[in-house]
């Protein structure tokens, strides 16, 4: 951008707006042209100063992050970065319901007491506020719907009559490197079932959760979900999209024995994997870039399950997951790509594309349709060699 990022910061803490006004302004390229310390203050300074961002706390007077997050991508469609200061659930839970309200990312607030805690802490704000403030976000309805309710429409009014002067997965991981990722041996054995990666990143957590809300509790394929998102976050992740999956949803730990009808979340942070026993393995691998990384996931899927793997890349920036789609298709197996006109950033689905290694592009509420027909015809052959057995 030619001109500084305009951001909006919104939090009931005075000292919290100072300090991430303090931390993010150190960048030239930044401006915080505003501070609210509710909802409704952040719904009339957001129509009135038209942000390029919005740092949203979750809990505040008056409204809360999510209603506030709802009536602005319905009204006044602005980016939005969540900041938290607690990973307590009920936080967490809200925190994802503002991400599938049309919030793009989460992050927990600055809390470093030691200088380089906030050195990391100012680095990982900027660096999103930069990538988030490009995104052209669309509008979302569902505010528009539930501002037919007293609460909402005495709120409306007032805006309209003022103006303004826990835990991680408790196993060690086991060390794998990209290498062992990506040549692990199917010794010869026919998959019992098929299994289903799914990667995502900047826009994903709601995608994810409509496509798996589509699939069907019995679906004879288990689902792995690799999922970008900041430290602290994914245990809360799996948690929230347990909450309306037809299938039992859970966070990733060594050793787990996966089996079909089930969701497997990978912890953030961690790469994860399964074998050719249907087992789960969590890596440290530092060499990789994104951690969990799609790439590393759907390589190994691929070198397991072969022609019964199936890939899902879906919104994101960079180019995590393109490689590991090639990987699945060369290998036989099924990959989609999600669409440009529903993305929020169409960056790894457009790498993906480029090499080729996408069988299918789909509007994302498309997905879970073709995802059960393919699993259908697999679970058909697997039933069939079985028989033949």
């Amino acid at each position: 951008m030619s001109q500084a990022i305009r951001v909006l910061i919104v939090d009931d803490s005075a000292l919290m707006r100072q300090v991430i006004a303090g931390l993010i302004e150190q960048d030239p390229s930044i401006q915080v042209v505003g501070y609210a310390s509710d909802g409704r203050e952040a719904i009339a300074l957001a129509q009135k100063l038209r942000p390029d961002i919005v740092t949203m706390d979750v809990r505040m007077p008056v409204m809360d992050g999510l209603e506030t997050t709802e009536y602005l991508m319905a009204y006044c469609p602005t980016p939005i970065l969540v900041l938290t200061a607690s990973l307590a659930r009920y936080d967490v839970d809200i925190t994802f319901k503002m991400l599938d309200a049309g919030a793009l990312e989460v992050l927990e607030k600055p809390n470093g007491h030691s200088p380089a805690e906030l050195a990391q802490a100012r680095q990982v704000l900027i660096q999103r506020i930069k990538v988030l403030a490009r995104v052209k976000v669309v509008t979302h309805l569902r505010g528009r719907r539930r501002s037919t309710s007293s609460k909402l429409e005495t709120i409306t009014a007032r805006i309209s009559a003022r103006t303004l002067s826990t835990s991680q997965a408790s196993a060690a991981p086991t060390r794998f490197t990209m290498i062992e990722a990506t040549t692990i041996a199917n010794e010869g054995k026919t998959p019992k079932f098929p299994l289903i990666v799914i990667g995502a990143s900047t826009g994903g957590p709601r995608i994810v959760n409509q496509i798996l809300n589509n699939l069907p509790g019995d679906l004879p394929a288990a689902v792995l979900v690799v999922q970008h998102i900041a430290a602290g976050f994914s245990l809360g992740l799996a948690e929230w999209l347990g909450h309306t999956s037809p299938m039992p949803v859970r966070l990733g730990k060594e050793g787990h024995q996966i089996m079909p009808g089930e969701i497997i979340v990978a912890p953030d942070q961690t790469d994860i994997l399964i074998d050719s026993h249907s087992v789960v393995h969590l890596s440290n691998n530092t060499a990789s870039i994104h951690r969990p990384s799609i790439d590393i996931s759907m390589q190994a899927a691929a070198a397991i399950f072969g022609e019964y793997a199936i890939g899902v890349l879906l919104t994101g920036m960079g180019r995590d997951g393109a490689q590991g789609m090639l990987a699945i298709k060369r290998q036989g197996g099924y990959t989609i790509a999600q669409d440009e006109t529903t993305c929020t950033i169409f960056g790894m689905p457009r790498a993906a594309i480029q090499l080729d290694a996408a069988s299918d592009v789909l509007a994302a509420p498309a997905i879970a349709h073709h995802l059960i027909a393919r699993v259908g015809q697999l679970a058909q052959t697997l039933t069939l060699k079985r028989g033949e057995v």
